[in-house]
């Protein structure tokens, strides 16, 4: 994750709106650690440019919500809830924070649907228990690649040659053009998605350009994807760009250690194809980029994968 103000006195999310630092730090404060991978409580926590993205495991939903919604309604943030479609606005806007209403329902469908599938029996979103065929068929499932896009059997001895690569036949001028339209969407899903298949795009000029601004975005998964994606074009001239991002993403710029592992590693393959030079003088700017961090207790974890990739 990344800093919300590139000051380095909040190691998690990335963004530029300064209204949001109350209500972070009131959540810092409840649950220590929040954002690292030392957090005692499973709670994905994700700053943003001017939102939060917060995922609550099922069996804490009702007590957790009791708890952050009265935090971000203090700090004058509006809160929405997806699953049962209901928003709270702060005041002047809205009397009272986001309740629990509702959610006893979706408790009990995330129950039945885990209690299930420890028994064997599977089910749907609904909670029913889904059919099963007798006989297996391809045509009772979807099998998709890590990249996004399915794997058919017309394409599935080229997917399984090499699974980190788009097949020929989908790396379409049409699809190249969606892709690249898609990375710059204003939905993140819909940008991460395409970066992702671009990680297995075969070396293409429009799509190293499109690429390379992207590693200057907020978003540190678009950075993370962007700089897989530009590593696996495969051009030397390209590593600039990558030791950038680093940097860009390093506690020496206000970043932090998670930030930084995605464009550290891209970098270091790309630096590989240049040769031994090249990988020592990415070793040598990320132990000095990456000081600013040393002893954050929540990134011990990040300091011991950092420590094995530079040696």
């Amino acid at each position: 994750m990344e800093i919300l103000d590139r000051s380095g006195k909040w190691p998690i999310g990335l963004g530029r709106d300064k209204r949001l630092r109350p209500f972070v730090r009131a959540m810092q404060e409840r649950y220590p650690g929040l954002g690292s991978p030392v957090v005692e409580l499973p709670m994905e926590f994700d700053v943003h440019r001017n939102w939060v993205f917060m995922a609550l495991p099922w069996s804490y939903v009702a007590g957790l919500i009791e708890i952050i919604a009265p935090l971000a309604f203090a700090e004058g943030l509006a809160l929405y809830d997806p699953q049962r479609d209901v928003v709270a606005f702060p005041a002047p806007f809205g009397s009272a924070p986001l309740g629990v209403e509702g959610v006893g329902e979706h408790e009990r469908m995330a129950e039945e649907a885990f209690s299930r599938i420890l028994q064997g029996t599977p089910t749907g979103l609904d909670g029913q228990p889904l059919g099963a065929a007798t006989e297996p068929t391809r045509e009772a499932f979807r099998i998709m690649s890590p990249l996004g896009f399915e794997i058919t059997p017309d394409i599935e001895a080229e997917v399984q040659a090499d699974p980190t690569r788009v097949p020929s036949s989908l790396q379409t001028a049409e699809r190249k053009a969606e892709l690249l339209r898609q990375v710059t969407d204003l939905t993140p899903s819909v940008r991460h998605q395409a970066l992702t298949m671009l990680t297995g795009w075969d070396p293409d000029p429009d799509v190293r350009a499109a690429l390379r601004p992207l590693l200057e975005d907020d978003d540190v998964h678009v950075v993370r994807f962007a700089s897989m994606a530009l590593a696996h074009q495969g051009s030397p001239t390209d590593l600039p760009a990558l030791l950038d991002a680093v940097h860009h993403m390093s506690p020496a710029d206000g970043g932090t250690l998670d930030a930084m592992l995605g464009p550290l590693m891209a970098a270091l393959d790309l630096a590989a194809v240049v040769g031994p030079e090249a990988v020592a003088d990415v070793k040598a700017k990320a132990r000095a980029w990456r000081v600013a961090a040393r002893g954050r207790a929540p990134e011990v974890l990040l300091e011991q994968e950092l420590d094995r990739l530079l040696g």
